[in-house]
């Protein structure tokens, strides 16, 4: 008996179907969660790449005392 009789005789056809149960139930929680957001969070989320950390520059400062960027 060869190993393609097996899985061809093997009933493997749920595989796909929890994955796109699993797969829908992860992608509704995420959208939910995104939706729940409340704006002023979104807001200040969406800020805070282009905001200018003072305390983190001092920190990197600080780290960077007596290297010579020259």
């Amino acid at each position: 008996m060869k190993f393609t009789d097996i899985v061809s005789n093997m009933n493997l056809d749920i595989y796909p179907i929890i994955a796109l149960i699993l797969f829908l139930v992860a992608f509704s929680l995420i959208v939910w969660g995104v939706l729940r957001t409340p704006r002023s969070i979104s807001a200040h989320q969406a800020c805070l790449p282009l905001e200018d950390d003072a305390a983190h520059t001092e920190t990197s400062n600080q780290k960077s005392k007596g290297v010579s960027n020259g």
